[in-house]
């Protein structure tokens, strides 16, 4: 007795029912649209003026599909972090660098630049730390233009 089956080629057998199905977009290009976004940033640092000794922190938020590689930089030389000098993300999504007790060598233009396989984008902010006031501070005092008397810090 011979047996004969249905399928007479090579090719895939989908039943009645599977032929009518509507699976919709294929997820791969769903997928593919949300995870293609360019680094940008939602918020950006700020130019600071601080007293040595002082803390300092910038920060910034960030958005980008995959999300970006992040990196401090002060007068477009990488900011090694050690006791000093912190880096770190909030659990707000922040991103922050702080400098502990700041000194006048901290004085620069910082860079923030993010980087992911969809582009780069960098913002900058001045840092400048002034000396503390030794006392007794010196006293300047133009006696012709006693409004152009000046008290001067170190």
């Amino acid at each position: 007795m011979e047996i004969s089956s249905p399928i007479t080629s090579d090719e895939e057998y989908l039943s009645p029912l599977e032929e009518s199905m509507d699976y919709g977009p294929e997820p791969r290009s769903i997928i593919d649209t949300r995870f293609k976004q360019p680094p940008a940033f939602l918020v950006t640092m700020t130019d600071q003026a601080v007293i040595e000794g002082q803390e300092v922190t910038m920060f910034v938020r960030i958005s980008g599909q995959p999300k970006p590689m992040l990196y401090w930089l002060r007068d477009r030389v990488t900011v090694k972090t050690g006791p000093r000098h912190i880096v770190g993300e909030t659990e707000e999504g922040t991103f922050e660098m702080k400098i502990k007790s700041a000194v006048r060598s901290d004085s620069g233009i910082y860079i923030c630049k993010i980087i992911n396989e969809y582009g780069t984008k960098q913002c900058e902010a001045r840092l400048e730390v002034k000396g503390m006031c030794v006392f007794p501070p010196t006293f300047h005092y133009f006696p012709k233009r006693p409004l152009m008397s000046v008290l001067s810090c170190l």
